[in-house]
């Protein structure tokens, strides 16, 4: 099976992302203005402040959304690079923070806002009709937002770390709420910061996400703006997270985007869900065509550290990011002809290899996808079972059982700056289920989407599946790679649930994001499967209630793993073979 296209074997940045040429520092020196007021639709002001070239001419304008005070924006070297190369980079407070007028309300206004803030810029003298926006998180997710209904001067966005729409992420994942937008919420406060000394959010799980109902949690922290208290109120996905969507609009986004995310990104899916939905939907086929993903072995924060948690992912960890980010500018805001067009649309980094690949799509070209069966003989509770993993088919098995009891959940807080953590500590409790394959003679390259099939059945109503895959090394070191989950309710429908019927058997599909990993020879393929991931998520109460953000009566469930010749549990990895000379 043939290889991923690779970059031409140069020096520097070539290894890992084609340098390419960008714009030269113009040489003139920058400007700065402050709290220019762009008029929305209904009136509402927005602020925003200026780093430009100190000429009156126009340029070429680099947009920045942020509820996180513009003014922390104003010393970032990237942006100054922009304006040192003959950008304008407009710095704007989202609505209802800080210096701009209106409510805030997370997500529901940035699609309409987006848009006239962007056509408020090309009506200025200081800007020449060629506008990009850049930033990462939430100010990634308000590039989506503004591309959405296609504002006309609206040519690029490099969206780094951006989430996808709700119920795919944040807040909700597959009906699981992540518990640390309570934590967000109050650190945003209501215009400004909510505490005097921010803390590093998802730092460390804080006590008020033991409450329940889960909807007490912003009462417990001191702080429940109208927003969470309609967030709790929505536990599918209906009109109410519809309005704050954007995947629905792919068929009429016309912009060239740059994807950029990290495998252990808290925000990983939306880079790559994004990607695949632009270039199979996107307004045209040059717009198709124009979508470029980078993923690299880094957390929330890209491009910074070689190593986390004690792995080192070599030299070509960290790459010159920006500069390929201006090259990207350069090419869509000021036509310069610098081959950007023939450059691989995709480089994803090879965690184990420690090296980049490059493909024009992704999932990488030549991708199998493997299934691994779940086996045991009904004992795989924990590291120490007899669970196993293999690519043999299951015949006559037991199935394997565990009590999962919402008052003593699995306790496993993964934050914003963590990776490949050593995952031993969760999986040592009974109910969990470990499944591990033999010692690999070989290697064995998974790059791209992993997927869970569960065959399970509940004493509950309702319960939750979640699945983490994880590198077994030599020592032991359980390095975990990704994960994903289903509220059992939602395995027909995100918009309509259906409670189970007890102990009845049911399929249960549903991904498990991503990873880019060479296992390595000696090193061993795990899977984890268990019925929560507390404080990360919510807890399942298992009751059956209408809305379990706000139900507090808890329920034990007796749930089951089947993986036999009907029911073959299994997990699908996406293997890459590579030539010998790749």
């Amino acid at each position: 099976m043939g290889a991923p296209q690779q970059s031409p074997p140069e020096s520097g940045i070539a290894q890992v992302l084609p340098a390419g040429s960008i714009s030269r520092k113009t040489g003139i020196g920058t400007r700065r203005a402050y709290n220019l007021l762009a008029p929305m639709r209904d009136g509402t002001h927005l602020a925003l402040d200026l780093i430009r070239p100190d000429a009156d001419a126009a340029y070429p304008v680099v947009l920045v959304r942020t509820p996180y005070d513009k003014t922390r924006e104003h010393d970032k070297p990237f942006l100054h690079s922009l304006a040192e190369r003959g950008y304008v980079v407009a710095i704007q407070d989202t609505r209802g923070r800080f210096n701009s007028d209106g409510r805030f309300f997370p997500y529901r206004d940035d699609r309409a806002d987006g848009y006239d803030t962007v056509e408020w810029i090309a009506a200025q003298a200081w800007c020449d009709g060629n506008i990009g926006m850049a930033g990462g998180s939430y100010i990634g997710q308000t590039q989506w937002f503004a591309a959405a209904d296609a504002p006309p001067h609206l040519k690029a966005i490099v969206p780094v770390v951006s989430p996808p729409d709700a119920f795919s992420n944040e807040p909700m994942c597959n009906g699981c709420f992540l518990l640390p937008m309570g934590e967000w919420m109050l650190w945003m406060g209501r215009r400004s910061w909510g505490l005097p000394v921010p803390y590093d959010l998802y730092n460390a799980p804080q006590p008020y996400f033991d409450a329940l109902p889960t909807a007490d949690l912003a009462a417990q922290a001191g702080f429940e703006p109208g927003w969470w208290r309609d967030w709790m109120q929505h536990p599918n996905f209906d009109a109410f997270w519809r309005a704050s969507s954007y995947s629905d609009a792919w068929p009429k986004i016309t912009v060239p985007a740059l994807n950029v995310t990290g495998w252990w990104d808290m925000n990983f899916p939306g880079a790559p869900l994004n990607f695949m939905g632009m270039r199979r939907h996107g307004a045209t086929p040059a717009v198709r065509s124009s979508q470029q993903l980078i993923i690299g072995p880094w957390p929330h924060w890209v491009n910074k550290t070689r190593s986390l948690n004690g792995v080192d992912f070599g030299e070509q960890a960290i790459v010159n990011l920006d500069d390929y980010m201006i090259r990207f500018y350069d090419r869509w805001l000021k036509g310069v002809e610098n081959g950007l067009e023939s450059d691989p649309r995709v480089h994803v980094f090879v965690v184990g290899a420690n090296e980049w690949w490059s493909a024009d799509d992704w999932p990488l070209p030549q991708t199998e996808f493997v299934l691994f069966y779940f086996h045991s003989r009904g004992k795989a509770n924990s590291l120490k079972g007899d669970g196993a993993l293999s690519r043999e088919l299951p015949e006559v098995e037991p199935p394997d059982r565990y009590a999962y009891d919402p008052a003593d959940p699995i306790g496993s807080f993964w934050n914003m700056r963590d990776g490949p953590v050593d995952d031993r500590v969760a999986s040592i409790r009974d109910d969990m289920l470990c499944y591990t394959s033999e010692p690999l003679t070989e290697p064995l390259d998974v790059v791209g989407p992993v997927t869970c099939m569960l065959y399970a059945s509940s004493s509950a109503l309702d319960t939750d599946w979640h699945v983490r895959l994880v590198d077994v090394h030599p020592d032991g070191a359980a390095r975990f790679l990704c994960h994903g989950m289903l509220r059992a309710r939602f395995r027909e429908s995100f918009e309509t649930p259906h409670l189970l019927v007890r102990d009845r058997v049911y399929r249960f599909q549903f991904g498990m994001d991503a990873c880019g990993v060479r296992f390595l020879p000696g090193h061993r393929v795990r899977v984890e499967v268990m019925s929560s991931w507390f404080p990360e998520y919510d807890r399942n109460t298992n009751s059956g209630a209408e809305n379990n953000l706000l139900d507090d009566e808890l329920v034990v469930a007796h749930n089951c793993i089947y993986h036999d010749v009907a029911q073959p549990s299994h997990v699908i990895l996406p293997t890459v073979r590579r030539c010998p000379h790749g």
